[in-house]
């Protein structure tokens, strides 16, 4: 593949890129208005409310979080209300996450990603197209490897 041609590659993945993030905004919009958090936070709300009560590093673990931002993502559901930290009964060093009703009302919101147009527009795709998908969205999404100073 010569220059040119990378080069050509390469802004119409952004392109695509942008055009795919203008799908999602409306409903980065929407959810924040109703519960103030992110469309990503809802998906550590959505995990809470499938396992139940977990520390934070375990929720940061299942949702491939540094400790750090795990902690962060925490405090900013705290602060909405959406979670409740309580100290584990088997092990008082550990601090367990759980959703409060506000959180288990805001998971709801669910319905709402479930119909909009941007899963109508990936449920489009062929089950390869769709594996194909996730994989990328798994590679650009996992964390950096640090590289030692």
């Amino acid at each position: 593949m010569g220059v040119r041609q990378a080069d050509t590659t390469t802004r119409r993945m952004f392109a695509a890129f942008l055009r795919a993030a203008a799908l999602v905004e409306p409903l980065q919009r929407e959810i924040a208005a109703r519960h103030g958090v992110a469309l990503a936070d809802l998906h550590a709300l959505r995990v809470l409310e499938l396992t139940g009560a977990m520390p934070v590093s375990h929720l940061g673990a299942e949702l491939g979080l540094r400790r750090s931002s795990a902690t962060n993502l925490v405090d900013r559901l705290e602060r909405a209300g959406l979670v409740e930290r309580s100290t584990d009964p088997h092990d008082r060093r550990v601090t367990l996450v759980r959703p409060s009703k506000a959180g288990l009302d805001a998971v709801a919101s669910f319905e709402m990603v479930r119909q909009s147009e941007l899963v109508e527009r990936l449920l489009r795709l062929d089950e390869t197209e769709r594996g194909t998908f996730a994989d990328l969205l798994d590679r650009i999404a996992a964390p950096s490897e640090e590289t030692p100073a």
